[in-house]
């Protein structure tokens, strides 16, 4: 590895610093994911038991309040009895938010890995014109022309190198994203009926029909 770096020449450079972003970004996501989900069930589970007491304080308790399930009970829980229709736009805004949420830096590792293979093919061409002016200057000499050529191939090596695993990690972090986004839409699809539920008893079958229209909302 070190020696493809030295071999690839000015392109390195960018190629190392893609790789290092690349990596962080890798690592960061799994860590937040991972802990997202945690914080996520367990939030679910202890929302479900508080809301049919009628009981808001998990929603302030530091350990749950970053699940996504506790930011959309939180943005949803202030429009108890509101009409159908704001109650959608505020799932649909809570939703968006926490989609942004979780693919966060994803953009950015989606860039390295479409960019990448281009910076290597940058060093390629450098490499090769190295190869042909070393030809031009001191004629057909193997020593000289190989380390032009040498440049070039380690230059589209490290490209893809970078690039693969760039490419590879997008998309298991968009599957993954798309399938927490369902679980999370689930979980509130299981909450909306107890989150109208405490706009009063009078109004309970209107809250019903609201609460099956914000779910088919969030679930579009």
């Amino acid at each position: 590895m070190q020696e493809l770096v030295q071999n690839a020449g000015i392109s390195a450079y960018p190629l190392v610093l893609c790789s290092v972003l690349a990596l962080g970004i890798i690592l960061e996501r799994l860590y937040s994911l991972w802990r997202l989900g945690q914080q996520e069930e367990q939030a679910f589970l202890t929302l479900q038991e508080s809301l049919k007491r009628g009981d808001n304080a998990p929603l302030r308790d530091p350990a749950l309040s970053p699940a996504p399930v506790a930011r959309l009970t939180e943005a949803l829980l202030p429009l108890r009895g509101e009409s159908s229709d704001t109650l959608m736009q505020a799932a649909d805004i809570a939703l968006a938010q926490q989609r942004l949420r979780l693919r966060r830096y994803l953009g950015t590792l989606a860039t390295i890995g479409s960019t990448a293979p281009f910076i290597g093919l940058f060093g390629t061409v450098l490499g090769i014109m190295a190869a042909f002016q070393e030809m031009s200057r001191v004629g057909l000499s193997g020593e000289r022309i190989s380390g032009g050529i040498s440049e070039a191939l380690s230059a589209t090596a490290l490209g893809l190198l970078v690039a693969v695993p760039s490419v590879i990690a997008y998309n298991y972090f968009t599957g993954r994203v798309q399938a927490f986004l369902l679980q999370i839409q689930a979980h509130v699809a299981r909450l909306a009926p107890l989150i109208q539920r405490g706009s009063g008893p009078a109004s309970s079958s209107a809250a019903r029909v609201e609460a099956t229209a914000v779910l088919e909302r969030v679930r579009a």
